[in-house]
Order: structure tokens, then C-alpha cells, then sequence
């Protein structure tokens, strides 16, 4: 796997590349995202022996460079649509965890001849009353110089130390501090403003993707509840769901190896 720049329209960008075959656009969440650690995830080092992946920072992320002209998540979409035009991708299999899941489902539904096969890991971009999406940004305020709030929300076991390593109270440094101020300031942009984390007509245009989609949740995710998972499963015509037991909301780092043989299994 090798890390480069990119530019997308003037804006730097950069990527995680490896594997071949197949490309596959891999697109990150919250708790996965580029800064919060310096390693790729398992999930990334399992699938990429037999796809091409390709993971795009968000702009903001890391060595991504911030664009205020990006200011919701349908300019999140056109610029992704910009990244896949540079790179020469013209239709990519898609997994999208959390806010990249709410990424791949817009690219699904408005530009379905760009989207094979769809995979969502706690996506968020859907209301379902009742079952509101958790709120990330009073949890991220610490409390006792900790933000334990924040590991409890997004894994099942908040005090285990996976959450500690990718949701770590004490960071080395002012890079990594500036690196996790980015990456919330860069989710603030595309999900804090109302409505918040959703697209209030995604739910109504789920229809319009035909492909194949796998919807993986975590038994236990306390961030996007589990009925949203119901709501994308009805909503998409060719869609199946998978739960993991056991998982929160970052199913993708709790259960890796699972998650990877869905989504080969999937994929074929």
C-alpha cells in the first residue's frame, strides 16, 4: 500500500493505493479516518489482496488539502466524482463506512452508471424517527482530559484498547493535534451544519440504484442505530444486510477479518 498526492482540480489530495485487480474505492468514516493513525487499517490490508483499492483522504484529512468551497455533502460528491475522473476510474465497486458510507450512497443513487456494487458499513444520510444518529460533536468535548465519550460511541468495548489506540486521549505532539482538529473540522462541514448527518431526500431516491448492495452493522453501534441499516435495506431493491455481533459502530476495525469476507464473498 503506498500513500500519494493527487491534484483533483487544483486541490491536493491525497490517497492510499495497493493491491490489483479490480478497483475498488474505499471510502472512510469517523473512526477510520487518515490521522487518527499512522498504520492503514487490517480491513485495508485484508481486502487489498485482491482488489485495486484506492482510499481518498477528505479534503481536510490529513494530507488533504482543505477547500471551503466545500460546503455540504453533494460538493463532497462532485469532488469524489472529480478524483475518480483523474484517476481514469469510469465505474468502481464502492465500500463507504459511517460518512463514507453516506458518500457512496449519494454517488449510488445520482450517478448509478459510475457504481457497480455497493457495500455500507454504519452508514449514516438517512432520518429514521426516532432512532436519531448520536451526537458526535458534544461527545468529542473532553471531560477530565479525556473523551471517552467519543470510544464509547463509535466501538463496543470503549474502554478495550482498539479504542484506545484509534480514539487516544494524549496525542504526541501538535501535528497530531492539528491532524484530529482537521479531521473533525472536515466532518463538522459535511455533517454538523443541519441537517445533521443526513440527506433529508437520500431516503426517497434509494430506489434509483439496481446494483448489489451489502449493508454491514454492528449488533451494538451507538452512533448510527441499527434501524438505520433497516431503512437502507428497504430502501435499496437489490440490497441484503449483514449484523456483527458483538461490534459497534466501528465494525470495520472490531471485526476485520468478518468484514473482509463479506465483502470478498460479495464481491466474488
Amino acid at each position: 500500500m503506498s500513500l500519494r498526492d493527487l491534484n483533483v482540480q487544483g486541490r491536493n489530495i491525497q490517497i492510499y493505493e495497493g493491491g490489483e485487480g479490480t478497483p475498488l474505492l474505499y471510502l472512510h468514516g469517523i473512526a477510520d479516518m487518515h490521522g487518527l493513525s499512522d498504520e492503514k487499517t487490517n480491513l485495508i490490508d485484508l481486502i487489498e489482496n485482491n482488489y485495486r483499492i484506492i482510499a481518498p483522504a477528505m479534503p481536510g484529512c490529513v494530507g488533504s488539502e482543505e477547500d471551503n468551497s466545500l460546503e455540504n455533502i453533494d460538493d463532497l460528491r462532485f469532488h469524489t466524482l472529480e478524483v475518480m475522473d483523474e484517476l481514469g476510474l469510469e465505474k468502481v465497486n464502492i465500500v463507504g463506512n459511517c460518512v463514507g458510507g453516506w458518500l457512496g450512497a449519494e454517488l449510488a443513487v445520482n450517478n448509478p452508471e459510475r457504481v457497480d456494487k455497493l457495500v455500507l458499513a454504519g452508514a449514516s444520510g438517512l432520518f429514521v424517527s426516532g432512532e436519531q444518529i448520536g451526537d458526535l460533536f458534544m461527545a468529542v468535548q473532553p471531560l477530565n482530559g479525556t473523551i471517552d465519550d467519543v470510544r464509547h460511541m463509535l466501538f463496543n468495548d470503549g474502554n478495550g484498547e482498539l479504542a484506545g489506540e484509534w480514539i487516544p486521549d494524549q496525542l504526541t505532539g501538535k501535528s497530531q493535534g492539528m491532524l484530529r482538529y482537521k479531521i473533525f473540522r472536515c466532518i463538522a462541514r459535511f455533517g454538523f451544519k443541519p441537517p445533521y448527518f443526513y440527506d433529508p431526500k437520500l431516503i426517497e431516491r434509494l430506489h434509483r440504484f439496481k446494483g448489489k448492495s451489502l449493508i454491514i452493522w454492528g449488533e451494538k453501534d451507538q452512533f448510527v442505530p441499527m434501524r438505520h441499516a433497516e431503512a437502507y435495506e428497504k430502501g435499496i431493491p437489490n440490497s441484503s444486510t449483514q449484523i456483527i455481533e458483538g461490534c459497534g459502530h466501528a465494525v470495520n476495525l472490531e471485526a476485520p477479518q468478518p468484514v473482509s469476507d463479506l465483502i470478498s464473498e460479495f464481491f466474488g
